[in-house]
């Protein structure tokens, strides 16, 4: 291998090597803390420290994300020629990642009707539960549109980030003229910029994973409870499925070999897998894009909205947990309300923040929507970091393929 071969190669897949020694040191480390320290409470420093060291990284991203979403989306946006033709990847793209997080919440249904991992142990409801009031359809449709300006500066405020980046890029291409070209170069600029930051953030990211992976062995030890072990299995053996046999369909019927997308999209998937973060994972999957031959301008649309609406592992995580919830405190669901928990799975994927740990956090608008206690969400919580690392790293993936297809569905071809 040439020194100019070897440069490429450490400079492609360095970070990636790092966050992989990172993932496997955790575990080790871990462990010895809770064998040095046996009690959880005398290790309760260090373990706020390593959480601490972890949260930083998070913080990190969540400050540039906002922005990144901004710059990627008007720029591409902006430099698309015809407004139609920016219409039509927009009504596609929803189409298609609308239909596979429908999808992907199904199989969670089906996975906890068929193997139902919450029966093995029996919850009592709490005192006093009654189902909780889920938010109508006129409150989730203006979640989408923040009053305040400052909103859009937040995570929370991504879908509306979204909104105004579009209606930006629209105005610049309609409105503006020979003018525009000029807004049109900053745009480009500016997202050239945020996701040279994004991977600047990313030489921390290493770190980030072996403090926040050690804390989590250190504060909850290397046992799990059966039921949290048979709900991990179903997750990841559906998951699997959907990445497996439903990603190769969509990437087949786009015009691109099956082993082709695999090869390309292990890179995004191990790194969203270690780094549970599909806005991270971000410039990786427009890499391995541009790789796969998809026109810049179409991936430079479909991924950034792609990592925050398209999430088919989360739509499948939500939909198993309300049903594993479900199944622990002995509550009976009718069938109208697994189609509830279907459709809420879609919504709250939809609404997910690209961070760590999103998914865990929407969990309570689907168990106020089928009427569950919302006290799973701390049950839930003991071991999001398992079962957000999958359905991350099938959330890019996901985004990649379908990118492929509405490539050759707008009549594009892939630039070999």
């Amino acid at each position: 291998m040439s020194s100019s071969t070897k440069h490429d190669w450490l400079r492609r897949y360095g970070i990636l090597i790092s966050i992989l020694i990172a993932f496997v040191l955790r575990v080790v480390v871990g462990l010895a803390l809770t064998i040095v320290i046996p009690k959880a409470a005398d290790r309760a420093g260090v373990n706020a420290w390593l959480k601490a060291l972890g949260d930083v990284f998070v913080r990190l991203i969540r400050i540039v994300i906002p922005i990144l979403i901004f710059f990627t989306i008007s720029a591409a946006s902006s430099s698309i020629a015809s407004a139609r033709k920016l219409g039509m990847i927009l009504l596609w793209m929803l189409m298609l990642y609308i239909g596979a997080s429908i999808l992907a919440a199904t199989w969670g249904v089906l996975g906890g009707v068929i193997f139902q991992p919450g029966t093995a142990v029996r919850l009592e409801v709490p005192p006093g539960y009654t189902p909780p009031k889920p938010p109508s359809g006129v409150d989730i449709l203006m979640s989408f549109f923040q009053l305040d300006f400052s909103a859009l500066l937040t995570v929370g405020g991504s879908m509306t980030m979204i909104i105004f980046a579009i209606l930006l890029g629209v105005a610049t291409v309609v409105f503006m003229g020979e003018r525009g070209r000029v807004v049109a170069r900053f745009l480009e600029l500016g997202s050239e910029l945020s996701i040279s930051i994004l991977r600047l953030i990313m030489y921390y990211a290493p770190v980030a994973v072996f403090c926040y992976a050690a804390w989590l062995i250190s504060q909850y030890g290397p046992e799990m409870l059966r039921a949290y072990a048979s709900f991990l299995g179903v997750q990841y053996g559906f998951t699997f499925f959907h990445f497996l046999v439903i990603y190769s369909i969509i990437a087949a019927a786009g015009g691109l070999s099956p082993l082709v997308y695999f090869k390309h999209q292990l890179t995004p998937f191990i790194v969203a897998f270690t780094t549970r973060s599909s806005a991270v994972t971000l410039p990786y999957n427009m890499e391995v894009a541009k790789r796969m031959g998809v026109p810049d301008e179409m991936f430079k649309v479909t991924l950034p909205i792609g990592a925050t609406i398209n999430m088919d592992g989360t739509a499948l995580y939500q939909a198993l947990s309300a049903l594993f919830i479900a199944q622990l405190f002995g509550i009976a669901l009718t069938p109208a309300q697994y189609g509830l928990v279907v459709f809420s799975a879609l919504v709250a994927s939809i609404a997910t923040a690209a961070i760590p740990g999103g998914g865990l956090v929407m969990l309570a608008y689907v168990f106020s929507v089928v009427g569950l206690p919302l006290e799973g969400i701390g049950i839930m919580a003991v071991i999001d970091t398992f079962a957000d690392a999958i359905r991350t790293a099938i959330n890019v993936s996901g985004d990649n393929a379908c990118t492929v297809l509405l490539t050759r569905i707008l009549g594009y071809k892939l630039q070999k």
